[in-house]
């Protein structure tokens, strides 16, 4: 038995290919993908006093706090930074800075703060509290070589602002992945009809038939996409009462971006079908889809972290997309102009994964 068994395991080779290649893959990509911490975090800074002092403030920021500085020119900027991404922290240095430092006199400077993901925002946080440090004190105060004092108080006083997910919880930087993890697991799960097909030796029923290759495909794919659309509202109706996630943005917007993600996933899973003999194969391939999303797509771990060789990876996954545009529409309540090439990054792997599934589906047992 045992050698009858390594008969038909050697007679696949795709099968082999994918058992072999699989943890190789896996553990090159996640040995360096891996991270919570992120280098160069960007915190966009808009100084208003423009003088030695509160250049010495963003020098510390750069050399202390590990921050990459861009400097804007307004408050607005430093939120709308905040909600595209482009930078985790905003901080604002008030016109009178120096003024303040010569009259001995503290000065409270406003510190925004992207809390959708906790993890990033304790981070830009710790980065930030160099500024409220015993040496920043000191480094801050201005010289008095004929009256020196030792310094009355603190020159700097943060206050902290956290946009989006006030109270730092977990869960709500979670489920938005989490719904999508959920769609994605049942789609691929269920989407593999045509293998069923040719394991039971019903294949050669359906290739009888007159319908087109689009319309077979289409109706092996439709129930599993209603299904899918169900499970989506179930799910952010859980998590809207039992976690009380936020929907801060439009509905009807993000039930189109849950549509057009299920449209992806659907072509996907009659691409997988149609490269593979059976479930076995079909299953497996699924995870070199399930496991990536999972933790290349931003859901657990920044993109930010990862090295910029690796980041297409990320970007190559509907996943990445999906995420990227829920919690724009649930936490932050992004434009949905800002979100477009979300909407339209997942329209594209619909329309590409569909093309390639009907090219690769031939109305033939050859």
């Amino acid at each position: 038995m045992i050698r009858k068994e390594f008969t038909h395991i050697r007679r696949d080779p795709q099968l082999i290919g994918l058992v072999l290649g699989l943890p190789v893959l896996l553990v090159i990509l996640f040995g360096y993908a891996l991270r919570l911490k992120v280098d160069h975090m960007v915190v966009a800074v808009w100084d208003q006093d423009q003088n030695f002092f509160s250049s010495s403030v963003k020098d510390r920021l750069r050399d202390k706090g590990g921050l990459d500085v861009r400097e804007v020119s307004s408050v607005e900027i430093i939120q709308d930074q905040l909600r595209s991404g482009e930078a985790r922290l905003g901080l604002v240095i008030p016109q009178g800075f120096a003024q303040r430092l010569a009259d001995n006199e503290q000065t409270v400077f406003k510190l925004l703060v992207d809390g959708s993901m906790p993890s990033l925002a304790q981070a830009a946080l710790f980065g930030a509290s160099v500024l409220t440090s015993e040496d920043a004190t000191i480094d801050l105060q201005p010289p008095d070589e004929e009256h020196p004092q030792p310094p009355r108080k603190p020159p700097i006083k943060i206050d902290q602002i956290i946009l989006y997910n006030a109270d730092l919880r977990d869960a709500h930087f979670f489920l938005p992945g989490t719904i999508g993890i959920v769609i994605m697991i049942v789609v691929l799960t269920l989407s593999a009809g045509l293998v069923r097909e040719k394991e039971q030796q019903t294949i050669e029923q359906l290739l009888a038939t007159p319908i087109s290759r689009f319309a077979l495909i289409a109706g092996k794919m439709i129930p599993y996409g209603i299904i899918a659309a169900l499970d989506f509202v179930v799910a952010l109706l859980l998590a809207w009462l039992v976690f009380a996630l936020p929907f801060r943005g439009s509905l009807v917007w993000l039930g189109i971006l849950g549509a057009l993600f299920i449209l992806a996933l659907l072509a996907l899973g009659a691409l997988i079908s149609t490269m593979s003999q059976n479930q076995l194969q079909a299953n497996i391939m699924a995870v070199f889809i399930d496991v990536p999303s999972v933790l290349m797509s931003g859901f657990v771990f920044p993109i930010e972290a990862m090295p910029s060789w690796l980041r297409p990876v990320a970007w190559s996954l509907p996943m990445t997309y999906f995420i990227e545009g829920i919690r724009g529409l649930t936490l932050k309540a992004t434009p949905v102009w800002e979100l477009r090439w979300n909407f339209v990054a997942l329209a594209a792997f619909m329309i590409v994964f569909t093309v390639l599934s009907l090219a690769r589906f031939r109305k033939t047992l050859a």
